[in-house]
């Protein structure tokens, strides 16, 4: 079942969580980088909750985070497949990286490319989309630290299913 994703900051702890439901018994829970946890359905590797510890603090001294997660998001209004992508684009990582002058969240899993097209989700939420699989690449959070700061969490208006590098699809 496709569902939303959710972002939730932590300033104190400086964690954030990606989350498509909240934590339950159940999951299994790994380690899939450094001071990156996955909770994952216990039934198929599917990442339900992602917590990335030590956040703002890493991008700082590194500029960018590369996950080593895979993920097919998809605009909510529209259908999502049940498979990720083909096994030579899963090995591209999620990248994040923080604006700290315009206080924007960026989220890729390719480079933005004039193929793409531009598509404004919500106010402030912007996405970039592959034409032929309307699968979103690139996502703009705008007012990202504002955000949160007055509403605790970011609710995307997106389908998605995330899966750890290791456990994509591997060709045959």
């Amino acid at each position: 079942m496709a569902t939303g994703l959710t972002l939730e900051y932590s300033n104190q702890a400086d964690v954030l969580c990606i989350l498509k439901c909240p934590p339950y018994i159940g999951q299994q829970t790994t380690e899939i980088d450094d001071f990156v946890i996955a909770r994952m359905n216990p039934k198929m590797p599917e990442i339900e909750y992602l917590e990335i510890l030590l956040f703002f603090r890493r991008l700082e001294q590194y500029g960018q985070l590369n996950l080593p997660a895979v993920a097919a998001l998809h605009p909510a209004n529209t259908p999502t497949p049940d498979a990720l992508p083909p096994p030579a684009a899963t090995n591209t990582p999620i990248t994040i990286k923080y604006n700290q002058p315009t206080d924007t969240l960026t989220i890729n899993q390719r480079h933005p490319n004039p193929n793409q097209t531009k598509t404004q989700l919500t106010k402030g939420i912007s996405a970039r989309t592959n034409p032929a699989t309307n699968q979103i690449e690139n996502l703009e959070i705008q007012n990202f630290k504002a955000r949160l700061k007055t509403h605790g969490e970011i609710i995307l208006p997106i389908n998605a299913t995330l899966r750890p590098i290791k456990h994509a699809a591997a060709p045959n």
